[in-house]
């Protein structure tokens, strides 16, 4: 018998391609790398004296990866030279791109880790982390000429500018020419121009700004890097500013404008040269959303999908979740499954509802493609705390660490103000708080044996069943028949011996 049946050939794990997404495109390589980041590179290792560096790549990036990775090798093992520092290229993340995979470096032991591309800048804990961003061709003066098409609406208005990863570089201070000492001893200030707004005039956007404010008429006018770094000072805005981004409609978009009130939103892309306006929140979005919101009060089983292990504070918002749940009587399972998709989580049927944990870029799913939906941490909060009862957020809350109690958003959860009783407005039925009956089936469960724990008695005159087996009763398949006394007995002979790529009688 053929062993291809039971595993993949080593040959098509090499050669497999990763499926990317339509708006994933390998970008040229002079576009994600250069000598001014390899300086920003070198100062940052050999200042810090980092011996185990992991470079994280996302899938598009992974056919420049080896040739970066060389690159950084030539430069710490000249030739005839020998060097203590190794090298190590993730690819395939545990749950997404966008995060610093921190579970995939402990395996090699890294002492530190540079990140390529996009990136959530969720804070870390156990590695120090480099962020290298592409650097994507910009033409101010056709942004300027496109500008003017929106002067009307921006006159005598604040404007805020976002500018997506990849243009970022607009406001870097290049150091193209500085020499390698100097560089190791700048290399804090080099990183810190990188991600931050600069005031100065040291960069082509800058330069501009005068001019910007003068044809389009605007009050006031703001350039933001967007993600920004962990430690940057949020500035707050301004009543109903106008909103530009500069960079695709992407995930970055979404998360940055569903969590910015703004009265208008613009989107410039600077591949197509084109400006147009985008309303995120649409009447369409917010039906769907608070579709999902009944859903997670209907749901008898909450699946709680843990997206994250580095993201600061995801232990305290499950357990924030679990308390809540329970109040209302639903049971919660904790998933992991890494990145997930519509096949993984099917196989979790009695789970009426999910709700995902993780990163702000990672938050927001949309649950057509599943067989359950997916709510994210505050769609459940708004489902589950009685404190949210009539209350409309002014924008969208994509980072959980905002619901917990040091957050800006966070609203204290007292079980007692659970209502007893109310309607879904997805079904019509009565919803009842059952949180009194499964601590009262709890405790009974405790006492009784396990040939007693059958059926037990709910505390409202209600039989239920109480033993997990009897979840899966109504499945169709059930696992393989072992037709006990049906079969003749079967001769023995001598089994495989082996490991399944080589068994010793092939």
């Amino acid at each position: 018998m053929s062993t291809l049946a039971f595993f993949t050939p080593a040959e098509e794990v090499i050669q497999r391609e990763a499926d990317l997404d339509k708006d994933e495109i390998t970008p040229p390589f002079e576009q994600i790398w250069s000598a001014t980041l390899l300086k920003i590179c070198w100062g940052w290792i050999r200042h810090n004296g980092y011996k185990r560096v992991c470079l994280q790549f996302p899938d598009h990036y992974l056919p420049h990866s080896n040739e970066i990775s060389d690159s950084l090798k030539a430069l710490f093992k000249p030739e005839g030279a020998t060097t203590d520092i190794k090298f190590f290229v993730l690819a395939d993340t545990s749950y997404g791109s966008c995060c610093v995979d921190e579970i995939a470096a402990g395996h090699v032991e890294a002492d530190s880790l540079i990140h390529f591309g996009n990136a959530c800048r969720s804070r870390v804990s156990r590695l120090p982390v480099l962020y290298m961003y592409p650097h994507y061709p910009f033409d101010i003066q056709n942004f300027i000429d496109r500008l003017t098409t929106i002067a009307e609406s921006v006159n005598s208005k604040v404007l805020y500018i976002y500018l997506d990863i990849g243009y970022h570089h607009l406001l870097d201070k290049r150091v193209d020419e500085a020499d390698e000492d100097s560089l190791c001893c700048m290399y804090n200030l080099l990183h810190t121009l990188y991600y931050y707004i600069i005031t100065c005039y040291l960069n082509i956007f800058n330069l501009n700004l005068d001019k910007l404010k003068e044809k389009l008429l605007c009050k006031d006018l703001f350039v933001e890097a967007y993600p920004p770094a962990e430690d940057a000072i949020e500035q707050k805005l301004t009543s109903d500013p106008i909103c530009l981004f500069i960079g695709t409609e992407n995930a970055r978009f979404s998360n940055l404008s569903l969590t910015t009130k703004a009265s208008q939103w613009f989107i410039y892309d600077p591949l197509k040269i084109s400006l147009y306006e985008k309303n995120p929140l649409t009447a369409q979005y917010m039906r769907r959303r608070y579709y999902y919101i009944e859903k997670c009060k209907d749901a008898q089983t909450l699946g709680l999908i843990v997206a994250t292990l580095t993201a600061e504070g995801y232990l305290k918002i499950v357990s924030h979740l679990q308390e809540m749940a329970k109040a209302r009587g639903i049971k919660t399972q904790i998933i992991s499954v890494g990145r997930i998709n519509p096949a993984k989580l099917a196989n979790f049927l009695e789970i009426d509802c999910f709700v995902l944990i993780g990163c702000p870029f990672n938050n927001v799913y949309n649950s057509k493609d599943y067989y359950k939906p997916i709510v994210s941490v505050f769609e459940a909060e708004m489902a589950l705390n009685p404190a949210w009862h009539m209350k409309y957020p002014d924008t969208y809350v994509t980072d959980f660490k905002k619901l917990l109690p040091e957050g800006e958003k966070f609203l204290a959860f007292i079980p007692a103000e659970s209502q007893e009783q109310d309607v879904s407005l997805v079904s019509g039925r009565v919803r009842t708080n059952n949180a009194g009956g499964i601590e009262e089936e709890g405790a009974a469960a405790d006492a009784l044996s396990e040939q007693q724990q059958a059926l037990v008695g709910k505390g409202k005159m209600e039989v239920m069943t109480t033993n997990t087996g009897l979840t899966f009763e109504d499945r169709t398949w059930k696992g393989l028949d072992p037709a006990l006394g049906c079969t003749e007995p079967a001769k023995l002979e001598k089994g495989l011996s082996g490991i399944p790529t080589n068994y010793t009688h092939e």
